[in-house]
């Protein structure tokens, strides 16, 4: 013979966590930041965002990246270019780039015409004859490199910011037990 037994459960939701400063902060812990599978959803737009401006700019992408707020040592990212490109062919190739709809598109595509408009840059590929060119487009590059990761890490951490958290709460109805249990 089975039997029912039934359980009543005090449910919170947006309302109450925007009352409760305590209540919140428990189960924005519990649920939002100690949950593994709790991972920023526009990770994998960001990324063909990275490899869709690299393919434009002609170098080849690498990368190891974490869903982490801050970088940890296994993170990198790796560009390489065409040394053979100048400034002028740069400008080229990302006068007609529209990316691929995310906002990471926009922000390297104007971050990188910054760049180009920078004195130390307009000398990219006018000759292999002088080291100082390697090095510049090599700083050119990791310029790039570094504005992607500020980009991911950024990104994640807005994801994971009890802001991101309560307007997930809202905009999708979620409701809680007293222990930060999802029901």
């Amino acid at each position: 013979m089975s039997k029912v037994i039934t359980k009543e459960y005090t449910v919170y939701d947006y309302s109450d966590l925007q009352k409760d400063d305590e209540l919140c902060d428990k189960i924005y812990q519990k649920f939002w930041l100690e949950n593994p599978n709790n991972i920023n959803p526009w990770a994998d737009e960001n990324l063909d965002s990275f490899k869709l401006f690299a393919n434009t700019l002609n170098m080849d992408f690498d990368y190891s990246l974490s869903n982490d707020e801050y970088q940890t040592r296994q993170c990198f990212i790796k560009l390489v270019p065409d040394y053979d490109l100048s400034n002028k062919d740069y400008k080229e190739l990302l006068k007609d780039y529209t990316g691929n709809g995310y906002c990471f598109c926009d922000d390297l595509a104007n971050f990188t015409n910054t760049l180009l408009d920078k004195e130390e840059y307009k000398v990219l590929g006018e000759s292999k004859r002088y080291k100082s060119i390697i090095i510049s487009t090599d700083d050119f590059v990791s310029e790039i490199q570094n504005k992607m990761f500020e980009l991911w890490f950024e990104d994640n951490r807005y994801y994971l910011s009890k802001e991101s958290f309560l307007e997930h709460v809202e905009s999708n109805g979620y409701e809680f037990d007293e222990n930060g249990n999802f029901i």
